[in-house]
């Protein structure tokens, strides 16, 4: 009898346990772990590219290009460059084109065609940053770049003839066809560059947002034509 009661003793156990084992078979799995979040990619960036295809006076591109400002003349388009409509007049009244949509950070890069025979008073192709406006008002930042190879920046003020010359350079010898001219503003620090070389720099906070554009301005000699852009592109910096 002891030996028997020993023995009932060992089966209940071994059948505790093996109960104990099925008890854990039959839980459920354990959850997965949860996955890392994904970010989202980041927004793209604005950017705008054009060679100027069409014929178009005003500029427009399917409606991507404003002048709203009423006082100043438009930037035209013609076999396959841009170039302003100015001089008749002989004021102060620029051609000017801008686009919409870029955050105050931008840059604006254009190539220069430039007529041979271009002499007397100097013409201008200008890059325009942070520009906005509205009837009777234009007000922004303007990188010009003469035939002769001078440059200015120069800030707008808004109303007609008001502006205000804020420092400038000199590439050293008159623009060339082929010629690269970009310009670029971030914070507060506006560049003026050709084919590269860094050719003036100020610093400037009255305007903190507006738009890329491009403009041109001539007196009463030569064409209009006589220095134009042939390609257009600007970006959104960081």
């Amino acid at each position: 009898m002891p030996l028997i009661a020993a023995t009932l003793t060992v089966l209940n156990a071994c059948g505790g346990g093996s109960g104990a084992s099925r008890a854990s078979a039959a839980s459920p799995a354990p959850a997965p772990a949860a996955s890392a979040p994904v970010a989202a990619p980041a927004p793209a960036q604005p950017a705008y590219s054009t060679n100027f295809d069409l014929i178009e006076n005003p500029i427009s591109e399917g409606g991507k290009w404003i002048n709203a400002g009423g006082s100043w003349t438009n930037v035209q388009t013609a076999n396959g460059l841009a170039y302003g409509t100015n001089g008749a007049a002989n004021t102060y009244d620029d051609s000017y084109a801008h686009l919409s949509g870029f955050p105050a950070n931008q840059q604006g890069e254009a190539v220069i065609v430039r007529s041979p025979t271009l002499v007397g008073a100097p013409h201008e192709s200008e890059l325009l940053l942070r520009w906005a406006d509205s009837p009777g008002n234009a007000r922004g930042y303007e990188c010009l770049f003469n035939f002769q190879g001078g440059v200015q920046i120069v800030r707008w003020n808004g109303p007609f003839g008001d502006f205000t010359v804020l420092g400038g350079g000199d590439l050293g010898r008159p623009l060339a066809s082929g010629d690269v001219v970009r310009a670029r503003i971030v914070g507060n620090v506006i560049t003026a560059y050709i084919n590269g070389g860094l050719v003036a720099q100020v610093t400037d906070s009255t305007w903190s947002v507006g738009q890329p554009g491009i403009g041109f301005f001539r007196r009463t000699q030569g064409t209009s034509a006589d220095l134009a852009f042939t390609s257009f592109t600007s970006t959104a910096l960081p």
